[in-house]
């Protein structure tokens, strides 16, 4: 039995609601999908399953420790982000209060938690595998990103490479080079990939002059180089998105080799070790470090970032969260 996250192994349904095929490349943004950030066309926008009702549904019926409502502060160059809590709130209460307010709920592991997401993540990658010279996704999973008018995403680099599938709503999203360490240093994109830290950033206005900058409208589909920076407006409009995620045999290279290096940093003091991520170093350096942990010579990944609440959400409140009464 093929595992929900399997990619291409299989007959796909065909997801409710939309048109086929759902993924429109030209040839220019087929040669630069990976390599550098492009916009391309989907048809997921009008469908059914980013309603306002079948939001309500799947928030009624997801995992609420796979939901997390986050709030954040106004100034891009301050990251004050804060976790709210909403146990016990409706579906529908929640997505009021999102509308409503400013913050955002990441509805994270649609694909292994409805059948719906599952088969649409399936048939996204499926198209791009045929569209995409030499692109083999391994793996896929997404989250849907429901967010309120004037929210913001700080700058931040992810491990994995990205999606971003736009539904519903208006935002602008910044891209600033990928591996370049004027805003990603070697040793915090070490950290990033080997799970031993956060993946927000410090930000500075004056990076915005080289940035890739896009005003992303519904049927949007906007994707960067693995481990570029970027951050995220909305603009005066209620946002709602899927972000999906995937895993290839070059982007699971890149975590090995920058995890080896990270470990041979720390604990020998070798910097600035070669990037590259193939060829008879990089397999040298990969066993090492593999054969190192078997050994109990490095620890495990830290345990991922503990959010502790500090808010609640509250449908009765005009900002959509109440401060925690102190226990």
């Amino acid at each position: 039995m093929k595992s929900p996250t399997d990619v291409g192994t299989g007959f796909v349904p065909e997801p409710r609601g939309f048109p086929s095929p759902l993924v429109e490349l030209s040839e220019q943004a087929r040669a630069a999908f990976g390599k550098e950030p492009l916009v391309a066309r989907h048809n997921l926008a009008g469908s059914e399953l980013f309603s306002d009702e079948s939001l309500i549904d799947l928030l009624d019926r997801h995992p609420r420790d796979l939901v997390y409502a986050i709030t954040m502060g106004h100034d891009p160059a301050r990251e004050e982000n804060r976790l709210a809590l909403h146990d016990g709130v409706s579906g529908r209460d929640l997505l009021d209060a999102v509308k409503r307010g400013r913050f955002w709920l990441n509805v994270t592991r649609v694909n292994r938690e409805d059948i719906h997401f599952r088969d649409l993540i399936e048939r996204l990658y499926g198209e791009l595998a045929k569209a995409v010279p030499g692109f083999k996704p391994q793996k896929a999973q997404g989250s849907v990103v429901i967010s309120s008018p004037h929210a913001i995403v700080y700058l931040h680099a992810d491990g994995p490479p990205n999606i971003l599938w736009h539904v519903r709503g208006r935002k602008k999203i910044w891209i600033y080079p990928a591996l370049d360490e004027r805003f990603l240093p070697r040793p915090d994109l070490e950290d990033i990939l080997a799970c031993a830290r956060h993946e927000y950033l410090p930000y500075r206005s004056e990076f915005d002059a080289h940035a890739t900058c896009y005003e992303v409208a519904p049927g949007d589909m906007v994707t960067w180089p693995q481990n570029a920076p970027h951050r995220v407006t909305n603009l005066d409009s209620f946002n709602v998105a899927l972000s999906t995620e995937h895993f290839t045999a070059e982007s699971r290279a890149r975590v090995r080799v920058y995890s080896a290096n990270r470990f041979l940093r720390n604990r020998f003091g070798l910097d600035r070790l070669s990037n590259r991520e193939t060829g008879p170093g990089a397999l040298a350096k990969t066993f090492l470090h593999h054969a190192a942990r078997r050994l109990g010579l490095e620890a495990g990944p830290a345990p991922a970032k503990q959010w502790v609440a500090t808010l609640r959400v509250s449908p009765s409140s005009p900002s959509g969260v109440v401060e925690l009464s102190p226990s």
